[in-house]
């Protein structure tokens, strides 16, 4: 492509780009996060990174923990400006769970941790931890174990879901770094996420029906979903955020989660992420996390964690075996859309060598989240067709 078609072929896209997204809020609708708030962001991103060994203290974060823990604040957008590029937000939510129970869930080695997280991550696998560890340690069993904060660092891969407003979904690595603390007579755990490297190459992915139902497919095609952009080579650039979470008080089954998030994505290295972009995942994000944590049909965790060993102790043709179930099922639920499979999945959803090609990641990811909507009662009756999968849970009692 010469540089001129490259250029109108740009200007078409933001063009598109400006079309599909909503209207962007007015700077004097956002509010800029106070500066020390601020720097006890920066002091915990500082923590992050390859090599990193710098040093946690915690009175650096007194003014940020102060902020978190105030009554909520969702009348507001808050933003954490940055200074160099990147859009971002804030975000805060409370769940009625304790957070030994929380992280019992959503920061457990036996069950992936895209589990809690279906409708932002398609999977997640930690990779590697630092030399402290020998492997992710179980978060809740690290509570009230030390006079001091208990830091664990590490680095995972992540591939998201599809977004909402391009169709996109990505690949990348991420430094994380874990903090176990106590601020006040709250005990809290702190989840510090980087971006290594610039992700792979976006690809088109769909949601087949509503976003609530966390019924996706993963193309494995270069390009956008959406309408008029399906040639754009977009990427994620950079990222990083900060995830809090710290109980309502000692032993109470409350715990309020907030999320700070800093992004720079889009294409020709020109970032189309808005603020709001960032604000609508985190609801997303955040809607699906309370869904799980508040449900009465939760399994118990040692249920959920067999369940996932079992998964993952399948051979490759079992496995194969079970996700041509789940193709069928997701064709089923597309039929009875709008327009039917043919307008809301593409064809090569149709292809027998793209199911066949599925890596073993890929189908353990959808085996799980088929697994988890089973006993929280979002999957169809057919899904029983699934073989390995619970049958209809009674109400769970107790954790």
């Amino acid at each position: 492509m010469n540089s001129s078609a490259a250029k109108w072929n740009l200007l078409g896209a933001l063009a598109i780009w400006a079309l599909l997204v909503p209207g962007t809020l007015r700077a004097d609708q956002e509010t800029p996060l106070p500066p020390e708030v601020l720097a006890g962001t920066a002091h915990l991103l500082s923590l992050a990174g390859e090599g990193n060994r710098e040093v946690f203290h915690p009175g650096k974060i007194e003014a940020l923990m102060d902020f978190v823990t105030r009554d909520p604040k969702s009348t507001v957008r808050y933003t954490a400006e940055s200074g160099n590029g990147h859009s971002s937000s804030y975000s805060e939510l409370d769940v009625r769970i304790g957070l030994v129970d929380l992280l019992k869930y959503a920061f457990n080695p036996a069950i992936p941790w895209f589990a809690t997280s279906p409708a932002s991550l398609r999977s997640s696998s930690w990779r590697q931890t630092d030399r402290t560890w020998k492997s992710l340690p179980r978060l809740w069993e690290l509570l009230g174990t030390s006079d001091g904060p208990v830091v664990i660092r590490g680095l995972e891969t992540v591939e998201n879901t599809p977004d909402t407003f391009s169709g996109g979904y990505y690949r990348y690595d991420l430094h994380r770094t874990l903090i176990v603390m106590n601020s006040g007579s709250r005990r809290t755990v702190i989840s510090i996420s980087k971006q290594a490297a610039a992700s792979d190459v976006g690809r088109k992915g769909y949601i087949v029906g509503n976003d609530s139902d966390w019924n996706y497919f993963y193309s494995g095609e270069p390009g956008l979903s959406v309408t008029g952009l399906g040639w754009v080579k977009s990427y994620m650039y950079d990222s990083a955020g900060i995830n809090v979470y710290t109980e309502a008080g000692q032993g109470q089954p409350q715990v309020r989660a907030a999320s700070f998030k800093w992004l720079r994505a889009g294409w020709s290295n020109i970032n189309m992420v808005q603020n709001e972009h960032i604000h609508a995942g985190m609801v997303r994000f955040a809607r699906a996390f309370r869904e799980i944590m508040e449900s009465p049909r939760r399994p118990a965790v040692q249920a959920f964690e067999n369940d996932c060993r079992a998964i993952e102790g399948l051979s490759d043709v079992s496995m194969r075996e079970q996700v041509q179930s789940f193709r069928r099922l997701l064709a089923a639920h597309a039929e009875k859309l709008d327009g039917g499979a043919s307008r809301n999945l593409p064809e090569v959803f149709r292809s027998d060598s793209y199911w066949l090609g599925m890596k073993r990641e890929e189908m353990q990811s959808a085996l799980v989240l088929e697994t988890l909507k089973s006993y929280l009662g979002k999957a169809p009756a057919g899904q029983r067709a699934l073989s390995f999968l619970p049958s209809a849970q009674a109400p769970r009692q107790g954790g």
